[in-house]
């Protein structure tokens, strides 16, 4: 399995040669203007706390490029730092998301099961980072043009938004209720800031607006805090009125340290609500039975000399205790339900199973 030091996604706007943005200057357009401002990119003034760059699977930071980079667009937005009117994603802030993110990924704590295994806890999208929509004059070339799925359209400023972002056309709507306006929707190749890309598309003339298409609603989630000497990260899953509006929560609190290692701080919020399912795609089932059990349950495949952690549904630990011969001793367990992590390899999924 090929394993990657996490750097941010490279794309033209994050990597602009300077003779682009004299050109755009040169070309004395006032789109042109503002298109080269973007460009500029602003200082991060921010802390960054790790020494050292947390690692995993190219699929392990694939799946989490998108939380990174919504967790970087929610610190600027929410500090209001220069990256606001940038399209570029501040990527050392990514950057910053993508370690902590990535560390407690690799945590052995069984809270990670929960948040990870369990629930699959992603940042709530509530900011598409890709797709947006321009409502314009249909009569405009450029939108007859992308009616007819032609791009280049042959109008400069639109072409060159286009091309420097990497941004497709996905849908065309001509619908009559717009009243000779048609409605096109386009994708970026790679994640941006929306809303000054939108601002670009909006200032163009026949242009009624623009807007990234999504933003809403509440769900399962995750934030940060970012500290000298650490990150906060706080997991949260929401129940009841989602995603209009979640009536109750609960969430797990992790503090990552600079060399990747992970503190679990506690999980709190509402009760939770035990699910029936796991998702247990990334390793694979552990066998075990009788499951409602007893006084012991027996694992298929283990061995013995592993070590086998009990846990609540919120993390807490109530046994950790050797494995013999594949059995495990249940009787201090009280009747509920249950989950179990058998550490060391081979991995296996964690386990549900109900005590009588």
């Amino acid at each position: 399995m090929k394993t990657t030091t996490y750097t941010p996604i490279s794309d033209p706007a994050r990597h602009t040669p300077g003779s682009l943005v004299v050109a755009l200057l040169s070309n004395g357009s006032k789109t042109a203007a503002i298109l080269a401002a973007s460009l500029l990119l602003p200082i991060t003034m921010a802390a960054q706390p790790f020494n050292v760059p947390c690692t995993a699977p190219d699929s392990v930071v694939a799946m989490y490029q998108d939380d990174a980079d919504r967790l970087a667009l929610d610190r600027t937005f929410r500090n209001g730092t220069t990256w606001t009117d940038s399209v570029v994603i501040d990527t050392a802030w990514s950057r910053t998301a993508m370690n902590a993110l990535i560390a407690v990924y690799n945590s052995t704590l069984p809270a990670r099961d929960t948040v990870v295994d369990m629930f699959n806890i992603h940042v709530f999208p509530w900011m598409p980072l890709r797709s947006f929509y321009v409502r314009a004059d249909s009569s405009l070339p450029w939108m007859e043009e992308l009616q007819l799925g032609n791009i280049p359209t042959g109008t400069p400023a639109i072409d060159q938004l286009l091309a420097t972002y990497g941004i497709t056309l996905t849908n065309y709507y001509d619908w009559t209720w717009l009243n000779g306006n048609h409605l096109a929707e386009f994708q970026t190749t790679a994640n941006q800031n929306l809303l000054p890309l939108c601002a670009l598309f909006a200032a163009q003339p026949g242009v009624w607006y623009a807007e990234p298409n999504g933003g809403c609603c509440d769900g399962n989630t995750i934030t940060d805090s970012v500290y000298v000497d650490h990150v906060q990260l706080v997991y949260s899953r929401g129940w009841g009125g989602c995603p209009a509006g979640c009536m109750a929560r609960r969430f797990w609190e992790f503090n990552v340290l600079p060399d990747c290692s992970v503190e679990y701080v506690g999980s709190y919020g509402n009760p939770l609500q035990l699910p029936t399912l796991v998702n247990t795609a990334q390793r694979p089932a552990l066998k075990a039975y009788p499951n409602p059990c007893n006084d012991h349950i027996q694992l298929d495949g283990v061995g013995s000399n592993r070590i086998a952690t009990v846990y609540t549904s919120d993390g807490r630990i109530i046994i950790s205790n050797s494995v013999t011969a594949g059995r495990l001793d249940t009787r201090p367990l009280q009747a509920g339900a249950y989950w179990l992590r058998l550490e060391g390899l081979p991995a296996f999924a964690p386990l549900m199973f109900v005590k009588d």
